[in-house]
């Protein structure tokens, strides 16, 4: 299929932004390659669309047009990166947003602190968010009972933690974490994240596990 058949066949009357165009083109890549795509990183998307929150594009690409993307950590990037699984399009998903009264009123509820650690901080783009507590690509929802506060640090962590999940949301302590736990952030140093990940495939343990044993085995080795 050649990339323009590809853009005749999004559900979208409207013609697409400059941003999202220039994402797609890059992520199609070379008309010959079979799918999936290559990755492309995070980092040449940045510098490719000189928007620093190009990845709301790209998840709008996928959630309001259907285009199947995936998004995932990559070791050769050391960071995240994108690309086009197939040019298969999925039902749309509107991205809708809370208005402003609506927002005010989730912030007030919660004494304007993140649900995940509890922060309390201002709204805005560096503070407090509204978050989708069940993500759009995972099944969830534009309705009142689905939107959590959230730091900007926790819901970024939250979404990288998204990509490539496949367990149930409902028992997922960045969703619910009123009912299952608490989600802590912690600053660790890139070589050990990228330790973390490498034992994570080989040994097929979720991170959250790797960390878990880890810390267990730290502190019954040296607490005890």
């Amino acid at each position: 299929m050649k990339f323009q058949e590809y853009l005749d066949r999004l559900p979208t009357k409207r013609k697409l932004s400059d941003v999202k165009l220039k994402i797609l083109e890059r992520l199609w890549n070379d008309e010959v390659d079979s799918f999936p795509k290559p990755w492309v990183s995070s980092a040449e998307l940045l510098e490719l669309t000189g928007q620093k929150y190009f990845d709301r594009r790209t998840r709008e690409l996928r959630d309001q047009l259907g285009c199947d993307l995936e998004s995932s950590y990559r070791e050769e990037f050391s960071g995240h990166a994108w690309r086009i699984n197939s040019d298969n399009l999925a039902p749309p998903q509107d991205r809708d947003y809370l208005t402003q009264t609506q927002k005010l009123k989730l912030f007030e509820s919660n004494d304007y602190c993140c649900s995940t650690c509890g922060l309390q901080i201002d709204a805005g783009i560096r503070g407090l968010q509204a978050d989708h507590k069940i993500p759009l690509s995972r099944g969830g929802t534009n309705d009142l009972e689905n939107w959590q506060p959230m730091c900007n640090n926790c819901n970024v962590g939250k979404r990288r933690a998204c990509e490539g999940c496949e367990i149930e949301c409902a028992t997922c302590s960045w969703a619910f974490p009123e009912l299952v736990g608490v989600k802590t952030m912690v600053s660790i140093s890139e070589r050990t994240l990228k330790r973390i990940y490498h034992y994570s495939d080989i040994s097929g343990e979720s991170r959250d596990k790797v960390m878990e044993n880890a810390a267990e085995y730290y502190l019954d080795e040296k607490g005890s």
